[in-house]
Protein backbone atom coordinates (compact mmCIF):
# COMPACT_ATOMS: atom_id res chain seq x y z
CA UNK A 1 0.00 0.00 0.00
CA UNK A 2 1.06 3.57 -0.66
CA UNK A 3 1.68 5.29 2.69
CA UNK A 4 3.44 8.34 4.08
CA UNK A 5 4.99 10.85 1.68
CA UNK A 6 4.52 10.18 -2.04
CA UNK A 7 5.99 13.10 -4.03
CA UNK A 8 4.96 14.02 -7.56
CA UNK A 9 8.14 14.17 -9.61
CA UNK A 10 9.02 17.31 -11.55
CA UNK A 11 10.36 16.86 -15.07
CA UNK A 12 13.52 18.96 -15.60
CA UNK A 13 14.21 20.66 -18.92
CA UNK A 14 17.32 22.19 -20.43
CA UNK A 15 17.41 25.91 -21.22
CA UNK A 16 16.42 24.91 -24.76
CA UNK A 17 13.24 23.25 -23.47
CA UNK A 18 14.34 19.64 -23.98
CA UNK A 19 13.87 17.00 -21.29
CA UNK A 20 17.00 16.86 -19.13
CA UNK A 21 17.26 13.16 -18.40
CA UNK A 22 20.50 13.55 -16.45
CA UNK A 23 18.87 15.99 -14.03
CA UNK A 24 15.83 13.71 -13.81
CA UNK A 25 18.08 10.85 -12.75
CA UNK A 26 19.69 13.10 -10.13
CA UNK A 27 16.22 13.95 -8.82
CA UNK A 28 15.23 10.29 -8.58
CA UNK A 29 18.47 9.41 -6.79
CA UNK A 30 17.85 12.20 -4.29
CA UNK A 31 14.29 11.01 -3.67
CA UNK A 32 15.54 7.46 -3.08
CA UNK A 33 18.27 8.71 -0.73
CA UNK A 34 15.54 10.15 1.51
CA UNK A 35 14.08 6.64 1.87
CA UNK A 36 10.89 7.74 0.17
CA UNK A 37 8.62 4.75 -0.34
CA UNK A 38 6.72 5.87 -3.46
CA UNK A 39 6.55 8.51 -6.19
CA UNK A 40 4.09 9.61 -8.85
CA UNK A 41 5.17 10.49 -12.36
CA UNK A 42 3.11 12.35 -14.99
CA UNK A 43 1.07 14.33 -12.51
CA UNK A 44 0.11 17.96 -12.99
CA UNK A 45 3.35 18.99 -11.24
CA UNK A 46 5.28 16.88 -13.79
CA UNK A 47 4.07 19.22 -16.57
CA UNK A 48 2.51 16.08 -18.03
CA UNK A 49 0.37 17.95 -20.56
CA UNK A 50 3.57 19.45 -22.00
CA UNK A 51 5.25 16.09 -22.65
CA UNK A 52 5.02 13.92 -25.75
CA UNK A 53 4.62 10.15 -25.71
CA UNK A 54 8.26 9.42 -26.51
CA UNK A 55 9.39 11.59 -23.59
CA UNK A 56 6.93 9.95 -21.21
CA UNK A 57 8.13 6.49 -22.16
CA UNK A 58 11.79 7.39 -21.74
CA UNK A 59 11.14 9.08 -18.38
CA UNK A 60 9.23 6.09 -17.00
CA UNK A 61 11.86 3.70 -18.30
CA UNK A 62 14.57 5.77 -16.62
CA UNK A 63 12.65 5.96 -13.34
CA UNK A 64 12.03 2.22 -13.18
CA UNK A 65 15.65 1.52 -14.04
CA UNK A 66 16.95 4.00 -11.46
CA UNK A 67 14.85 2.67 -8.59
CA UNK A 68 16.70 -0.64 -8.81
CA UNK A 69 16.32 -2.67 -5.63
CA UNK A 70 15.37 0.35 -3.52
CA UNK A 71 11.79 -0.80 -3.05
CA UNK A 72 10.48 2.52 -4.39
CA UNK A 73 6.91 2.12 -5.65
CA UNK A 74 6.25 3.86 -8.98
CA UNK A 75 2.80 5.28 -9.68
CA UNK A 76 2.26 6.20 -13.33
CA UNK A 77 -0.56 8.63 -14.00
CA UNK A 78 -2.94 8.28 -16.95
CA UNK A 79 -4.61 11.57 -17.86
CA UNK A 80 -5.82 11.04 -21.44
CA UNK A 81 -9.25 12.46 -22.20
CA UNK A 82 -9.98 9.61 -24.61
CA UNK A 83 -10.94 6.32 -22.95
CA UNK A 84 -9.40 4.33 -25.79
CA UNK A 85 -6.07 6.11 -25.48
CA UNK A 86 -6.15 5.96 -21.68
CA UNK A 87 -6.57 2.18 -21.76
CA UNK A 88 -3.64 1.77 -24.13
CA UNK A 89 -1.47 4.03 -21.96
CA UNK A 90 -2.37 2.20 -18.74
CA UNK A 91 -1.57 -1.15 -20.33
CA UNK A 92 1.73 0.20 -21.62
CA UNK A 93 2.74 1.52 -18.21
CA UNK A 94 1.82 -1.80 -16.62
CA UNK A 95 3.97 -3.67 -19.16
CA UNK A 96 6.88 -1.29 -18.52
CA UNK A 97 6.90 -2.14 -14.83
CA UNK A 98 4.87 0.51 -13.01
CA UNK A 99 3.56 -0.59 -9.61
CA UNK A 100 0.35 1.46 -9.60
CA UNK A 101 -1.79 3.28 -12.13
CA UNK A 102 -3.21 6.69 -11.23
CA UNK A 103 -6.30 7.88 -13.11
CA UNK A 104 -7.11 11.55 -13.60
CA UNK A 105 -10.75 11.37 -14.79
CA UNK A 106 -11.68 13.43 -17.87
CA UNK A 107 -13.03 16.97 -17.40
CA UNK A 108 -12.84 18.58 -20.86
CA UNK A 109 -16.23 19.57 -22.31
CA UNK A 110 -17.96 18.64 -19.03
CA UNK A 111 -18.49 14.89 -19.54
CA UNK A 112 -21.55 13.36 -17.89
CA UNK A 113 -21.36 11.15 -14.83
CA UNK A 114 -21.94 8.06 -16.98
CA UNK A 115 -19.13 9.09 -19.34
CA UNK A 116 -16.68 9.61 -16.48
CA UNK A 117 -17.56 6.31 -14.83
CA UNK A 118 -17.26 4.50 -18.17
CA UNK A 119 -13.80 6.01 -18.66
CA UNK A 120 -12.55 5.01 -15.20
CA UNK A 121 -14.12 1.54 -15.46
CA UNK A 122 -12.48 0.87 -18.82
CA UNK A 123 -9.05 1.58 -17.36
CA UNK A 124 -9.73 -0.48 -14.23
CA UNK A 125 -10.77 -3.41 -16.43
CA UNK A 126 -7.71 -3.12 -18.64
CA UNK A 127 -4.98 -3.64 -16.01
CA UNK A 128 -4.21 -5.95 -13.11
CA UNK A 129 -2.31 -3.33 -11.19
CA UNK A 130 -3.79 -1.56 -8.17
CA UNK A 131 -5.32 1.77 -9.17
CA UNK A 132 -5.63 5.21 -7.57
CA UNK A 133 -8.34 7.61 -8.78
CA UNK A 134 -8.02 11.37 -8.28
CA UNK A 135 -11.02 13.25 -6.94
CA UNK A 136 -10.40 16.83 -8.05
CA UNK A 137 -13.77 18.65 -8.18
CA UNK A 138 -12.28 22.16 -8.35
CA UNK A 139 -10.80 21.31 -11.76
CA UNK A 140 -14.21 20.42 -13.17
CA UNK A 141 -14.37 16.87 -11.85
CA UNK A 142 -17.21 15.09 -10.09
CA UNK A 143 -18.41 16.78 -6.92
CA UNK A 144 -19.71 13.59 -5.30
CA UNK A 145 -17.13 10.88 -4.65
CA UNK A 146 -19.79 8.18 -4.03
CA UNK A 147 -20.05 6.96 -7.67
CA UNK A 148 -16.28 6.45 -7.80
CA UNK A 149 -16.29 4.50 -4.53
CA UNK A 150 -19.09 2.28 -5.83
CA UNK A 151 -16.86 1.15 -8.70
CA UNK A 152 -14.99 -0.94 -6.13
CA UNK A 153 -17.87 -3.45 -6.19
CA UNK A 154 -16.95 -4.42 -9.77
CA UNK A 155 -13.29 -3.46 -9.74
CA UNK A 156 -11.36 -4.77 -6.70
CA UNK A 157 -8.15 -3.20 -8.03
CA UNK A 158 -9.54 0.24 -7.14
CA UNK A 159 -7.46 0.58 -3.99
CA UNK A 160 -7.10 4.30 -3.30
CA UNK A 161 -8.64 7.70 -3.93
CA UNK A 162 -6.57 10.86 -3.88
CA UNK A 163 -8.77 13.43 -2.16
CA UNK A 164 -8.17 16.95 -3.48
CA UNK A 165 -11.42 18.75 -2.74
CA UNK A 166 -10.91 22.00 -0.82
CA UNK A 167 -11.17 20.98 1.96
CA UNK A 168 -11.13 17.17 1.52
CA UNK A 169 -12.50 16.20 4.93
CA UNK A 170 -16.00 15.19 3.85
CA UNK A 171 -14.55 13.23 0.93
CA UNK A 172 -12.10 11.30 3.11
CA UNK A 173 -14.84 10.42 5.56
CA UNK A 174 -17.22 9.43 2.77
CA UNK A 175 -14.65 7.10 1.18
CA UNK A 176 -14.06 5.38 4.51
CA UNK A 177 -17.76 5.03 5.31
CA UNK A 178 -18.94 3.98 1.85
CA UNK A 179 -16.15 1.48 1.26
CA UNK A 180 -15.97 0.07 4.76
CA UNK A 181 -12.29 1.02 4.82
CA UNK A 182 -11.69 -1.10 1.71
CA UNK A 183 -10.47 1.98 -0.19
CA UNK A 184 -7.67 4.03 1.34
CA UNK A 185 -7.18 7.77 0.84
CA UNK A 186 -4.32 10.12 0.04
CA UNK A 187 -4.30 13.86 0.70
CA UNK A 188 -3.38 15.99 -2.30
CA UNK A 189 -3.25 19.75 -2.90
CA UNK A 190 0.27 20.19 -1.57
CA UNK A 191 -0.59 18.61 1.76
CA UNK A 192 -2.42 21.74 2.91
CA UNK A 193 -4.95 19.56 4.72
CA UNK A 194 -2.59 16.75 5.63
CA UNK A 195 -2.91 17.07 9.41
CA UNK A 196 -6.70 17.02 9.44
CA UNK A 197 -6.79 14.37 6.71
CA UNK A 198 -4.47 11.97 8.48
CA UNK A 199 -6.54 12.32 11.63
CA UNK A 200 -9.56 11.25 9.59
CA UNK A 201 -7.78 8.15 8.33
CA UNK A 202 -5.87 9.23 5.21
CA UNK A 203 -2.73 7.09 4.91
CA UNK A 204 -0.48 9.48 3.03
CA UNK A 205 0.16 12.76 1.27
CA UNK A 206 1.06 13.49 -2.34
CA UNK A 207 2.79 16.89 -2.67
CA UNK A 208 5.36 18.28 -5.10
CA UNK A 209 8.89 16.91 -4.79
CA UNK A 210 11.19 19.89 -4.12
CA UNK A 211 10.65 19.77 -0.33
CA UNK A 212 10.28 16.01 0.03
CA UNK A 213 12.73 15.97 2.93
CA UNK A 214 10.60 18.47 4.86
CA UNK A 215 7.49 16.36 4.34
CA UNK A 216 9.46 13.28 5.41
CA UNK A 217 10.68 15.20 8.46
CA UNK A 218 7.09 15.94 9.42
CA UNK A 219 5.99 12.38 8.68
CA UNK A 220 8.65 11.03 11.04
CA UNK A 221 6.95 12.82 13.92
CA UNK A 222 3.61 11.30 12.93
CA UNK A 223 5.07 7.79 12.71
CA UNK A 224 6.55 8.33 16.18
CA UNK A 225 3.02 9.24 17.36
CA UNK A 226 4.09 12.73 18.34
CA UNK A 227 1.14 14.73 17.03
CA UNK A 228 2.28 17.94 18.69
CA UNK A 229 5.66 17.80 16.93
CA UNK A 230 3.97 16.79 13.68
CA UNK A 231 1.88 19.96 13.86
CA UNK A 232 4.91 22.11 14.75
CA UNK A 233 6.89 20.83 11.80
CA UNK A 234 4.02 21.33 9.36
CA UNK A 235 3.61 24.95 10.40
CA UNK A 236 7.24 25.54 9.44
CA UNK A 237 6.61 25.07 5.72
CA UNK A 238 2.94 24.64 4.79
CA UNK A 239 2.24 28.41 4.79
CA UNK A 240 4.83 28.65 2.01
CA UNK A 241 3.06 25.93 0.03
CA UNK A 242 -0.25 27.72 0.45
CA UNK A 243 1.15 30.89 -1.11
CA UNK A 244 2.21 28.94 -4.20
CA UNK A 245 -1.08 27.11 -4.70
CA UNK A 246 -2.90 30.19 -5.97
CA UNK A 247 -1.78 29.19 -9.48
CA UNK A 248 -0.65 25.75 -10.67
CA UNK A 249 1.92 27.16 -13.11
CA UNK A 250 3.32 29.22 -10.24
CA UNK A 251 3.63 26.10 -8.10
CA UNK A 252 5.42 24.25 -10.91
CA UNK A 253 7.84 27.14 -11.48
CA UNK A 254 8.50 27.45 -7.75
CA UNK A 255 9.26 23.74 -7.48
CA UNK A 256 11.75 24.05 -10.33
CA UNK A 257 13.49 27.09 -8.77
CA UNK A 258 13.90 25.31 -5.44
CA UNK A 259 15.24 22.15 -7.08
CA UNK A 260 17.76 24.21 -9.02
CA UNK A 261 18.82 26.21 -5.94
CA UNK A 262 19.33 22.94 -4.11
CA UNK A 263 21.53 21.75 -7.03
CA UNK A 264 19.29 18.76 -7.68
CA UNK A 265 18.45 19.82 -11.26
CA UNK A 266 20.43 22.05 -13.62
CA UNK A 267 17.75 24.42 -14.89
CA UNK A 268 14.46 25.84 -13.67
CA UNK A 269 13.10 26.02 -17.22
CA UNK A 270 9.36 25.36 -17.55
CA UNK A 271 7.78 24.69 -20.90
CA UNK A 272 5.45 27.44 -22.09
CA UNK A 273 2.96 28.69 -21.27
CA UNK A 274 4.43 29.42 -17.87
CA UNK A 275 4.63 32.27 -15.36
CA UNK A 276 7.37 34.42 -13.84
CA UNK A 277 8.06 34.15 -10.14
CA UNK A 278 6.94 37.20 -8.21
CA UNK A 279 9.24 39.09 -5.85
CA UNK A 280 7.11 37.84 -2.96
CA UNK A 281 7.58 34.22 -3.98
CA UNK A 282 11.33 34.73 -4.48
CA UNK A 283 11.60 36.07 -0.93
CA UNK A 284 9.58 33.10 0.33
CA UNK A 285 11.87 30.69 -1.53
CA UNK A 286 14.85 32.29 0.21
CA UNK A 287 13.14 31.77 3.56
CA UNK A 288 12.35 28.13 2.90
CA UNK A 289 15.94 27.48 1.79
CA UNK A 290 17.15 29.07 5.03
CA UNK A 291 14.81 26.79 6.93
CA UNK A 292 16.36 23.77 5.24
CA UNK A 293 19.81 24.87 6.40
CA UNK A 294 18.93 25.18 10.05
CA UNK A 295 20.47 22.79 12.51
CA UNK A 296 17.16 21.41 13.79
CA UNK A 297 16.23 20.34 10.26
CA UNK A 298 19.54 18.66 9.56
CA UNK A 299 18.61 16.25 12.32
CA UNK A 300 15.52 14.99 10.56
CA UNK A 301 14.15 12.94 13.42
CA UNK A 302 15.35 15.18 16.25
Amino acid sequence: MIRGVCPVLSVPFTEMGEVDYSSFNNLVEWIISLETESVLIFGIASENIKLNDKERSKLLESLISSKGASGLKVIASVADHSSELAVLRAQKYEAMGADYINILPPTYFSPSLDQVLFHVSEILDSVRLPVIVQHLPQAGGLEDVKPIVQLRLRHPNLEMIKCEAIPPFATIQAVRDLSGDQIQTLVGWGGMFWEEGINLGAVGVQPGCSLTDLYMWANTAWVEENSKEFHRRLTKFLPFIERCLSNIELLIATEKRILKERKIISSEYCRNPTVSLTDEILVSIGEILELLDREDLRQRSA
